[in-house]
């Protein structure tokens, strides 16, 4: 809000015209700027009544009115995705957005509606909205003002040809002009589409010699040949050779007709396709003849192979007896129109997103608005195809030719200027392909007709909105189009609201952490990091680097007074602060509440580190939550290990063996082991040096009344103490008391430190009950008043006893909705129960028969391959969410969630088990061109490749597939050949659970 353009000295100072915002439109020539605002009111109003039309047709509430009532409260980072373009072409990006970011969804009927904010510099300017209708929460939508202007994070472009984009804008743009213009060219498509060998109908292309279409006339095309007219006494006889040649081309090829037709620029008015008979050499010769005159500029003449549909495999009807009448039908011959969407996904891969099918006869061109669009499976049931094999053949070929299609148009798009694009963020996020049926050698195979990025859409929302109003008569999923362009809106939004974002981060961990300083440079983010070795590689990869000694955490409090003056010293204009790495999220978080920066409090994460403290807070939770179980019910009784046995005797007369042994604070699984009986455990603890000094009484759980979980003092040192302790004067948070008591603000139950004061030694171990089920990880996204905004579940394999390291895992989960749902607020109850939010946090849980149990919380982004793995099958950067969430930012994610687009099954490398392979067969050159040619998905880790106790994991080898047994089979064949797979590391057995 301290833009210029929020403040008061940029107030409206016209009165504002129904439909039309002030000041005219940001991009209109001169000439349409001096049209009439009655015309423009007249077709901005005829837009809004078919907005009327289409929201009736589909049983949605009409558009309610609050432009007397200028929306207020949102600033320059709020998400806003402006739709430009008719309703009915933008009607399925319009519901879905309503679904994915209800409010956030707005279309403009009008560039009037816009207004800019020049920028000082010789930077692009900012595009604000002044009005605009917003879809909200099931297909509600409002007409709107926004005071001040709303700033504009996406646009998307489906205007009208005659509107024309003057100058650039910093938004991301989905469309431009001059973007619509290139692929409405349809000769330049074509030869573009040609030269890639992409499916096409044979063609001889007519080419005026004055005309140069496109630079790739000279490159060879599989399907097109060309003609250039040259307009010499003799021109007439060569065309008649060629068209000649060309049709006897056809007929050899099976190709009964020609179709005849211009090609060129779209907005161009020409003359109608006619079809001729192939045999008919003289008319195809006159008529291709008259219209060369015919012809505009850019236009050219084509003449191509009609394309025969797939013959339906007819079902004969009842022959009625010989006394009744009867009707001789002689069925016409149809023709199949597919449209498949493609939507541009994370880092420009081209994913097909829908194909609905249309239906008509073939001796004319079908057309998008006068047939009845339908799905595939539904059209190739009709046609006779229930094979499901087949069908899943005739599905790929459409799917590799669109995302092969959209690929070409990205390359291409790539090599043009931002004036060529129509701005320098401005690229194709959408794109339609038409498509013909035919059979070539006895195989069904699609043939491209055409792009046409805006019916197809058009003709998805229509079979959206028909499966809409079909649902009352019967369960029917509608699959939207334009969900994966959706969630391209909202990252693209998300990224440019972070650029030139800074934020502290502390702490740079090691190598596995690399990705996050690589990721934060893409996104433009400036990272201030702070760490201890002043020889970090991480210190050349930040926008500013911080030598500061915080290797001992018990004196947090201290090192975030220095580092508050260090900051403040450098001026340094700060959005966030935040640690990736796991020592340092205690220390982030109190230096973020100096700074008050956004972040879950110090006391949260203290309380999180702490398993032991976060356990038993949770027991003593009493009073439940409106429709959600007690968060007790997920906790797991455990004991903090002091010297000494007395508490050891009193954990065994409430628990049963077996017990873990754990550190009460750490990560993966180093140091935790199973101790199966009494015997193990003293020898366990004696050889940890735990047994020779006394103790006092240890906090004890009665099984039968968990909520009463202190019943003693237990001895801590100072520095333990003040780890558990809050102590925030006067900027301390709600729930938390001066002393360190947290309470529950529904009940009257307060917790008290969980040591007292006067010993000199620190228990830093404890022991749990050990819990049986599988194993899962909830990597969960909580915004600032611990609402769930995404979460994502995977499956852990089984570990190799006594130790708990990791071994295998896979996402998505296997588990069943209702199950992965019982983990997620499992997971969301317990962070939000020690005021755990905002923020990004991995949960560890096992799902046992009776219900989910919390292993540990830890208080920042899952480790290990987690954040690849999410990137890859769901296109949500965890890096990118946490960074946003630690500045105050909405992370803008689909509020539906996100889809998952593969499946992913991976084991563990270590040197303990690997030593000989990651020397050898699995040497890290080998690892990585796996990697680089897609067989794999390699994420190095923190481990050694040699042998040692207790340690982590060198890497993560992964494999994709449809399912978990596909992936699971790549990955076993994988393992085996790399020697991965050894008797003391059971690939087949560690990863029999992913089936």
């Amino acid at each position: 809000m301290d833009l210029s353009i929020y403040s008061k000295s940029s107030d409206i100072s016209v009165e504002w015209v129904p439909f039309i915002a002030p000041n005219g439109s940001p991009w209109y020539r001169d000439t349409e700027r001096q049209d009439s605002k009655m015309d423009k009111k007249m077709e901005i109003t005829k837009a809004y009544e078919d907005l009327q039309k289409i929201l009736i047709s589909t049983s949605l509430p009409e558009t309610e009115d609050r432009t007397k009532h200028p929306r207020s409260g949102h600033t320059a980072d709020t998400t806003t995705i402006c739709v430009m373009g008719e309703p009915s072409f933008c009607m399925s990006i319009l519901l879905e957005g309503a679904r994915q970011c209800p409010g956030n969804m707005l279309l403009c009927l009008s560039s009037s509606w816009f207004c800019i904010h020049p920028s000082n510099l010789a930077l692009p300017s900012s595009l604000c909205v002044r009005q605009a209708v917003t879809f909200d929460l099931g297909g509600r939508t409002f007409l709107d003002t926004f005071y001040p202007p709303r700033r504009v994070t996406y646009l998307f472009w489906q205007g009208r040809d005659h509107i024309l984009m003057e100058g650039d804008w910093e938004c991301p743009m989905g469309g431009s002009p001059q973007l619509s213009n290139f692929l409405d060219n349809t000769l330049s498509i074509r030869l573009l589409l040609d030269s890639r060998q992409l499916p096409l109908a044979p063609a001889l292309l007519l080419k005026p010699h004055h005309l140069a279409p496109w630079r790739l006339l000279h490159e060879a095309g599989k399907n097109t040949r060309i003609l250039e007219l040259k307009l010499k006494e003799d021109w007439k006889e060569g065309v008649k050779r060629k068209i000649s040649d060309f049709l006897a081309f056809l007929r050899m090829n099976g190709h009964q007709k020609v179709v005849i037709k211009s090609c060129g620029p779209r907005w161009r008015k020409s003359f109608a396709t006619i079809f001729y008979d192939s045999l008919m050499t003289d008319s195809v010769l006159k008529a291709a003849l008259e219209l060369v005159g015919k012809l505009n500029d850019g236009e050219a003449i084509l003449l191509e192979g009609f394309i025969t549909t797939m013959s339906p495999r007819r079902v004969h009807p009842l022959q009625p007896p010989p006394y009744i009448p009867r009707c001789t039908i002689h069925p016409p011959q149809l023709t199949i129109h597919l449209c498949a969407v493609v939507c541009r996904a994370r880092e420009d891969q081209p994913i097909l997103s829908k194909v609905v099918c249309m239906i008509g006869r073939a001796e004319k061109p079908l057309c998008h608005r006068y047939s009845l669009p339908q799905s595939l499976d539904t059209t190739l049931e009709l046609w006779g195809v229930t094979d499901s094999r087949q069908k899943e053949d005739i599905w790929c070929q459409i799917k590799v030719a669109a995302e092969n299609t959209m690929r070409v148009v990205i390359e291409e798009e790539k090599k043009m200027t931002s004036k060529e694009r129509g701005g320098c963020k401005a690229q194709i996020d959408v794109l339609g392909v038409d498509f013909l049926l035919t059979v070539v050698d006895y195989m069904v195979t699609p043939v491209i007709s055409g792009l046409t990025s805006a019916l197809c859409l058009e003709t998805c929302g229509i079979h959206e909105c028909l499966l809409g109003s079909l649902a009352a008569s019967g369960p029917i999923t509608v699959n939207s189009a334009t969900r994966l362009l959706v969630e391209t809106m909202l990252e693209r939004s998300m990224r440019f609201v972070m650029e030139k974002k800074e934020v502290l981060v502390i702490g740079a961990g090691g190598i596995s952490k690399k990705f996050i300083w690589e990721a934060a440079k893409d996104y433009q983010i400036k990272i201030h990091l702070v760490e201890s070795n002043p020889e970090h590689f991480a210190s050349s990869l930040v926008s500013s680097f911080i030598h500061y000694d915080f290797e001992d955490h018990s004196l947090d409090e201290t090192h975030a007074k220095n580092l508050l003056t260090i900051v403040k010293g450098k001026n340094l204009n700060l959005s966030g602060c935040m640690a990736f790495w796991d020592e340092c999220t205690v220390l982030a978080a109190v230096l973020g509440n100096l700074l008050e920066l956004p972040g879950p409090h110090p006391s949260a994460v203290r309380l999180a580190k702490h398993k032991t403290q976060t356990q038993l807070h949770l027991f003593s939770i009493n009073s439940l939550s409106p429709l959600l179980p007690c968060p007790g019910v997920f906790a797991v009784p455990c004991f903090s290990l002091c010297p000494g046995e007395s508490g050891l005797i009193e954990t065994e007369s409430a628990l049963s063996y077996p017990f873990v042994l754990k550190p009460e604070s750490g990560a993966g699984a180093v140091g935790v082991r199973l101790i199966q009986d009494e015997e193990d455990c003293r020898i366990l603890i004696r050889k940890m040096g735990l047994g020779s000094r006394a103790c006092n009484h240890f906090v004890s759980i009665d099984r039968g009344e968990l909520e009463e979980t202190y019943e003693a003092n237990v001895s801590c040192t100072a520095d333990t103490k003040r780890s558990c302790e809050g102590g925030y004067g006067e900027n301390q948070k709600p729930g938390i008391s001066r002393n360190g008591t947290l309470h529950d603000e529904a009940s009257s139950t307060s917790i008290t430190p969980l040591y007292g004061e006067g010993t000199h030694t620190s228990p830093h171990l404890l022991l749990a009950e050990y819990i049986s089920g599988s194993e899962h990880d909830v990597d969960l996204i909580l915004g600032p008043t611990g609402r769930i905004l995404a979460a994502y579940v995977s499956d852990n394999g089984p570990t190799l006893l006594p130790g708990f390291t990791e071994t295998a895992a896979a996402l998505p989960s296997r588990l069943c909705a209702e199950q992965c749902c019982q983990l997620v607020q499992a997971a969301a109850s317990c962070c939000r129960a020690i005021r755990l939010y905002p923020g990004v946090f991995n949960v560890e849980l096992k799902l046992t028969e009776y219900g989910p149990r919390l292993l540990e919380i830890n208080p920042r982004m899952g480790g290990f391959y987690l954040r690849d793995w999410i990137h890859h099958v769901y296109g949500t950067d965890l890096v990118m969410v946490a960074l946003a969430l630690s500045c105050g930012l909405d992370p803008a994610l689909p509020a539906g969630g996100a889809y998952a687009n593969a499946v992913l099954v991976g084991v563990m490398c270590t040197g303990e088990s690997h030593e000989q392979a990651l020397y050898g067969t699995a040497r890290p050159e080998r690892l990585a061109e796996l990697h680089n040619s897609g067989l794999i998905r390699f994420n190095r880790l923190e481990g050694s490749p040699r042998k040692g106790p207790d340690q982590e994991p060198y890497g993560n080898v992964a494999c994709e597939g449809v399912g978990q047994k596909e992936a699971r089979e790549k990955l076993l064949g994988v393992c085996a050949v790399l020697g991965l797979d050894t008797e003391q590391y059971p690939i087949k057995y560690l990863t029999g659970e992913f089936q």
